[in-house]
C-alpha cells in the first residue's frame, strides 16, 4: 500500500486524472490550452505528439526558452537530435534570445560544450534575464569542473527567477560535486533567518525532495523508523516555508507509514490532518471510514 501511495503522489509519471481527482475535482472538464496539452503529452511520454503540439504553440502563443527546452528534451528522449537540429535550422523567425538558447541547449545535449557556451552567451547578450541560459551555462562549467564560475552563473539564474526549482536543484548538484555537502542546507537556514521568503521556499522544496529520495532508500531497505524520520523532516521543512500543498502528501505518507507500523491511532491523526487541509482527499476519507 505504501508503495502505491509513493507512486501516486511522488512519481513524475502519474496520469493527470489522478492529480485532478485529488487536488481539483472537476478539472477533468477543464479546457486545456495548447501549451497545457503539450505539457500533458510530454509528461505521458508521448514525445512525438508533444513536439507537434509545441510547434502549434510556437505559432499561436510565441516562443519561449522553456518551450524550446521541452521540445529538445522530447527529441533527446526519442534519440533524434538530428530532427531537432533540422527543425531549428529551418525555423522561420528573427534570431531571438530564445532561439539562441535553443541552439545552446541542443549543443549541450550533444555535449558540444564550446558551441553551447557561445550560444548561451549570445542568448544572455540579447536578454540578461534569460535564466535558463545562465543555468545551462553554469551546468557546462560544472562539467568542466570550473565550480566557482559555475556557481556564479547559476546564482545569476536564481536572481532572475527565485521561484525556479530547476536552477536551485542545479546549484545543489554543483555544491555536491564540489564536496561541499552542507552548503545548500546552511544557505537554506540563512534564508529562513533573513526572512527571504521566496528563495527559502524554493530552497526548501528542493531540500525536501532530497530528503524524500533518502527516505525512499530507507523504505526499500525495510527501515521503517528511518523512513518516518525522513518524512517528519520533510514535514518540518514544508511547515517552515509555509507550503500547505506540500504538507498534504507528507501527512498522508506518515499516516500510511504509521499504519504499517501498527500505530493505528497515530495513522488516523495524520489522515485527519490531510482532511483538515483537503476535505476532498479520497484516499484519506477511505482510511477514516475503514477505521470507523
Amino acid at each position: 500500500m505504501i508503495i502505491f501511495f509513493f507512486l501516486l503522489f511522488f512519481s513524475i509519471s502519474f496520469q493527470p486524472s489522478n492529480i485532478f481527482a485529488q487536488v481539483h475535482p472537476g478539472l477533468e472538464n477543464f479546457n486545456f490550452s495548447l501549451k497545457n496539452e503539450a505539457e500533458v503529452l510530454f509528461a505521458r511520454g508521448q514525445y512525438k505528439e508533444s513536439i507537434e503540439k509545441y510547434k502549434e504553440v510556437l505559432k499561436s502563443e510565441g516562443e519561449t526558452s522553456y518551450i524550446f527546452r521541452t521540445m529538445l528534451k522530447a527529441w533527446k528522449a526519442m534519440d533524434d537530435l538530428n530532427s531537432a537540429e533540422k527543425f531549428l535550422n529551418n525555423y522561420q523567425t528573427s534570431t531571438s534570445t530564445h532561439v539562441w538558447y535553443a541552439f545552446g541547449y541542443l549543443n549541450y545535449l550533444k555535449e558540444d560544450y564550446p558551441n553551447a557556451e557561445k550560444s548561451f552567451e549570445q542568448a544572455i547578450k540579447m536578454d540578461s534575464k534569460n535564466g535558463l541560459a545562465w543555468n545551462n551555462w553554469g551546468a557546462i562549467l560544472s562539467e568542466k569542473e570550473e565550480y566557482t564560475l559555475a556557481v556564479k552563473k547559476v546564482q545569476r539564474a536564481i536572481d532572475v527567477n527565485p521561484r525556479e526549482t530547476i536552477f536551485v536543484r542545479n546549484l545543489n548538484a554543483i555544491y555536491k560535486k564540489m564536496g561541499d555537502l552542507d552548503r545548500f542546507e546552511n544557505e537554506y537556514k540563512k534564508l529562513l533567518e533573513r526572512k527571504s521568503k521566496q528563495r527559502a521556499l524554493t530552497y526548501g522544496k528542493v531540500l525536501a525532495r532530497v530528503i524524500r529520495q533518502k527516505a525512499f532508500g530507507f523504505y526499500s531497505k525495510g527501515e521503517l523508523d528511518n523512513t518516518i524520520l525522513g518524512f517528519e523532516e520533510m514535514l518540518k521543512i514544508y511547515q517552515e516555508i509555509d507550503d500547505i500543498k506540500g504538507q498534504v502528501p507528507v501527512f498522508f505518507s506518515l499516516g500510511l507509514l504509521h499504519e504499517e507500523r501498527g500505530n493505528i491511532k497515530k495513522a488516523q491523526e495524520y489522515f485527519t490532518r490531510v482532511l483538515s487541509i483537503n476535505p476532498n482527499h479520497i484516499q484519506a476519507k477511505d482510511k477514516i471510514k475503514t477505521s470507523n
